[in-house]
């Protein structure tokens, strides 16, 4: 049974069906999130989150639109991961806070710019036409690339062409842009 088949159901009221999507799933989740935050004492519980998140909201799910539901667990997760980021920012900084980052050597206007860089690859992501956008997002779950091909029913070959060439144009989307690359 494929993604919308199992979504289709859950919308339907079968409930007991979204535990398939759980577990196709949980380990790229997981492990997506892990590379977000960095931090594998969250990973569990904003893995969580996000598929508590996205069942409560899957009817709003519009398989019309030709999203797969990867993209949408994977952007869910990404927004979720930006939102944990974004709390563990420390609060506005006095005088001797900025001395004391200083004396560290942390430094704010890096963190400024890689947030802008999130914003700047999120906007390229929903610029991404379609069939790219779906091999990229399947891409970033860690699975391996033959796993990828089957489950997109697509030869190996065509997968490394997709990848390739979605990574070109996120390349050629993000030139320009704040918090992207001005150069190639």
């Amino acid at each position: 049974m494929n993604d919308l088949e199992v979504v289709r159901r859950v919308q339907m009221g079968e409930s007991e069906q979204f535990s398939l999507l759980v577990e196709k799933y949980h380990r790229q989740l997981l492990s997506f999130i892990h590379r977000l935050l960095g931090d594998p004492e969250n990973v569990e519980d904003v893995g969580q989150e996000v598929f508590l998140s996205v069942y409560r909201s899957i009817r709003s799910f519009d398989m019309e639109r030709g999203v797969p539901f990867s993209a949408w667990l994977f952007i869910t997760a990404r927004n979720r991961c930006v939102s944990e980021l974004r709390k563990k920012r420390p609060a506005p900084l006095g005088t001797d806070a900025l001395a004391d980052l200083a004396a560290r050597g942390a430094n704010p206007e890096e963190d400024f710019r890689s947030s802008e860089r999130v914003e700047a690859i999120r906007r390229a992501l929903e610029q991404l036409p379609e069939p790219y956008r779906e091999t990229l997002m399947e891409s970033l779950g860690g699975e391996p690339p033959a796993e990828i091909a089957r489950r997109l029913d697509i030869s190996g070959g065509t997968l490394k062409s997709r990848l390739s060439r979605a990574r070109q144009k996120m390349r050629l989307l993000l030139q320009g842009s704040p918090g992207g690359t001005s150069h190639g």
